[in-house]
């Protein structure tokens, strides 16, 4: 499960994991998840501006039987892990 709080509105956003694609939903927090079911993987979440800028959260590496949520922030249209612990 991954988590991504933006701090300005955006058009939308894709979770790229071994070449697949899973589109973020705005939840009632006003967080944005998207769930991965998929084998071990890298990629991206990249999140669309109204004005035509992307942003782009760097995922190194997550595994099928990961049960902790991967949570990032984008200020300023940059992308930062949120890392707990």
């Amino acid at each position: 499960m991954f988590a991504v709080d933006v701090d300005e509105e955006i058009e939308g956003g894709t979770l790229t994991l071994n070449d697949n694609t899973a589109n973020l939903t705005r939840n009632l927090d006003g967080r944005y998840w998207v769930k991965w079911g998929g084998s071990d993987a890298s990629g991206h979440i990249e999140v669309s501006f109204p004005d035509g800028e992307t942003a782009r959260c760097t995922i190194d590496y997550v595994t099928h039987g990961m049960i902790d949520i991967q949570e990032f922030v984008i200020k300023d249209r940059v992308c930062l892990s949120v890392y707990e612990g």
